[in-house]
């Protein structure tokens, strides 16, 4: 799913840009096209947070999650266009504009045109956030706000504050961080309540002083059934600037957050091959360009699933039971958080969390049965 070049062949999924030419053997040596990249459009505008309907001219717009990265700069009504983003990525697009702190979004791309707008949080707005708790900002940890939704999509209400934790790289409180407190009408801190609640049709929360780095949100609540489920959404801060996320609902690839949870003895045919497939087919989107013929040629993932599995076990460190972590088909579509680069064209997996990179794992260390 990502470049392999220690092992000296190239394992590409949705590239930006032109490859070089291929040479066809059965055509004496003459430099072929390449195959077209599999990209979409991300269209939308660049808004204010916290002002409603408020288009932001100027905004300096740019991508990590893919490589190479893209840049733009909003327009006088706050639009923008990235014309080639990879199919089936996760991308984060950063915002930045004086008096604004920078802000991080993040975009889902199956395979059809995205239409999302972005936002920005002003830092006199965050100011007042901190105020409001009776606060100061450390100039040196981030802001950070989740909507909340169930899986139906519908927003998470009732649901105790104490339940809704923001957790470090090892499981832990994230050290410093205060919160959550609810978001009102206006988008604005409300001080008292002790349960989720839904204002302006969404069910938000917001992390004061949140350490950089990778950190996760998690939320314990009850289903409709009277089941405790937990929900664990990645969340990415970085120094001096403000995140939003979004916990649960409808949305992302259509692989990445299995219903029912994970099956406790994947199997290949029935649990991994589907989440292979192009977006379009509920997969993550890697059979887009894994086709004969296309970007990803090396590793054909819309071939029979018997096929796929005998192709991928065929190539060196792709599927490393011995030591499952370092599998090329966990470590290569992995988001590599800045200032790293991503060494493959776009990130599947947001970080270790992913529940989809959860089951692959599972399913090479059992032995990568079909």
């Amino acid at each position: 799913m990502r470049s392999a070049r220690s092992l000296g062949f190239v394992l590409l999924a949705a590239c930006v840009g032109e490859a070089p030419p291929t040479q066809d053997p059965g055509d004496g040596g003459v430099d072929q096209p390449a195959p077209a990249a599999q990209v979409e459009r991300v269209t939308g505008k660049a808004m204010d947070y916290f002002v409603a309907n408020t288009p932001l001219q100027g905004v300096a717009l740019a991508t990590d999650g893919i490589n190479p990265q893209l840049t733009t700069t909003s327009a006088t009504d706050g639009a923008f266009t990235f014309p080639t983003v990879p199919v089936g990525s996760l991308i984060f697009v950063s915002g930045s504009r004086t008096s604004y702190r920078p802000t991080r979004n993040l975009v889902v791309v199956g395979d059809t045109t995205v239409a999302q707008d972005l936002y920005l949080m002003s830092t006199v707005d965050i100011n007042r956030q901190y105020a409001t708790a009776g606060r100061t900002p450390d100039a040196g940890r981030a802001f950070v706000v989740a909507e909340l939704q169930r899986s139906n999509g519908t927003p998470m209400a009732g649901v105790a504050l104490t339940s809704v934790k923001l957790l470090d790289a090892t499981g832990a409180p994230a050290a410093g961080a205060l919160g959550p407190y609810v978001l009102g009408d206006t988008s604005d801190i409300v001080l008292g309540p002790t349960q989720t609640e839904t204002h302006a049709g969404k069910a938000r929360v917001a992390f004061l002083d949140a350490p950089v780095g990778s950190l996760s949100l998690k939320i314990s609540y009850v289903d409709g059934q009277g089941q405790t489920q937990t929900q664990t959404t990645p969340v990415t801060a970085a120094a001096g600037g403000a995140t939003l996320v979004r916990s649960g609902g409808t949305g992302g690839l259509g692989g990445s957050v299995p219903t029912g949870g994970n099956p406790q003895a994947p199997q290949f045919a029935a649990d991994i091959y589907p989440r292979l497939q192009t977006a379009a087919n509920g997969g993550l989107g890697c059979a887009n360009c894994h086709t004969v013929g296309g970007l990803g040629a090396v590793a054909v993932f819309n071939a029979l699933a018997t096929d796929v599995l005998a192709a991928l076990k065929a190539k060196p460190g792709l599927i490393d039971t011995a030591n499952p972590g370092k599998s090329l088909l966990l470590t290569k579509p992995l988001y590599e958080l800045p200032p790293e680069m991503q060494n493959h064209p776009n990130a599947t997996f947001v970080d270790k969390s992913d529940p989809t990179y959860k089951l692959i794992l599972l399913w090479i260390q059992q032995g990568a049965q079909l």
